[in-house]
């Protein structure tokens, strides 16, 4: 690691809720993928035993006063970066699906190469063999949606194992979506200019728990995400804050 690296903070952002049996097991092993890394989960108002946790296994995490979703969640650690001049924050799911020993991965090509945001993806390079024929043919509708939208070809949109820097940090603390958030940020992101780079990666199956994103409903939730894709557009008028 060189000094450039050794002098770069990052804030590792854990979001979750409910998430009592792997939130601990997550929150150490991204402490340990890095050098010099800081974890911060931020508990969306579970109701089990995820803060109680937490405290005594001596993680550090935000406690919401309610429940905001994984919009409101991630947007909170956002803001937390910003203000604690963070130069890199990178979102790792709570229930255990994303290898937090490939956090290095994702960081390197925003220290290597300048991009400003990068995208852990399953499909890419054929990294990863994952989910149901529904599931991927939903995420390729909703890939073939975003490059018509931005030219841009994006394998793993819903993908929630990704990378920032500063400078996305600071636009997404103020633009973060609080519905279908990783799809929808893709765009913004794309729309204004920010840099995206995809890496394979080989994600776990979820460790407790099960997707609401199944069977017929995945085709409908791509439906969902890219009519709010469309009205998000239209609110904004293509300006951003």
């Amino acid at each position: 690691m060189t000094s450039s690296e050794k002098s770069t903070r990052i804030l590792v952002i854990v979001p979750a809720f409910n998430e009592e049996k792997s939130v601990v097991s997550v929150a150490k092993a991204a402490r340990d993928a890095y050098d010099h890394v800081d974890v911060l989960v931020v508990n969306d108002k579970s109701t089990d035993r995820t803060e109680r946790v937490l405290r005594e296994n001596g993680i550090d995490h935000l406690s919401l006063p309610t429940n905001l979703g994984i919009g409101g969640a991630v947007q909170s650690g956002f803001l937390f970066a910003e203000r604690n001049n963070y130069n890199i924050a990178i979102q790792v799911d709570g229930d255990g699906q994303h290898p937090p020993e490939q956090i290095p991965l994702l960081i390197e090509p925003i220290l290597k190469d300048g991009v400003d945001f990068v995208i852990g993806s399953r499909y890419l390079q054929n990294s990863q063999i994952v989910s149901s024929f529904a599931r991927r043919f939903g995420g390729g509708m909703l890939a073939t949606f975003i490059w018509m939208n931005t030219g841009k070809k994006v394998t793993d949109p819903t993908s929630g194992f990704r990378a920032y820097n500063q400078r996305a940090i600071k636009f997404l603390s103020r633009n973060y979506p609080q519905e279908y958030p990783e799809p929808i940020s893709v765009i913004e992101l794309l729309d204004c200019g920010f840099k995206l780079v995809e890496i394979p990666v080989k994600m776990k199956e979820r460790e407790f728990g099960q997707s609401s994103i199944t069977g017929a409903n995945t085709f409908f939730y791509m439906l969902k995400v890219m009519f709010a894709i469309i009205i998000a557009k239209l609110r904004r008028g293509g300006s951003y804050a």
